[in-house]
């Protein structure tokens, strides 16, 4: 199932490079801000979302991951396991 999700963020997150992108996070935690030129890395099965311009980022552990919902190639949605959920949207 982890394989899965990573490949299916990776081919979704392909899109994203270098674009400016909205994140909302809710649940035990919420906040929102905006990365300006993003970029991404996968490692360990942490996936790693950066600007390049700043020093925002987010870092999410894929194995608390339990459902991905991708609309339209827009909006990405990670659902985790503590009952946060973490929205990515494209900003056009």
């Amino acid at each position: 199932m982890l394989k899965n999700i990573n490949n299916e963020v990776e081919q979704f997150l392909n899109n994203f490079s270098d674009e400016e992108i909205f994140v909302e996070q809710k649940g035990f935690i919420e906040s929102t801000y905006t990365i300006h030129k993003f970029s991404y890395s996968i490692k360990y099965d942490i996936l790693n979302m950066m600007d390049q311009n700043s020093t925002n980022y987010i870092k999410i552990n894929l194995n608390q991951v339990y459902r991905l919902e991708n609309e339209e190639d827009k909006i990405l949605k990670f659902y985790l396991d503590n009952d946060m959920e973490i929205t990515l949207r494209l900003k056009r």
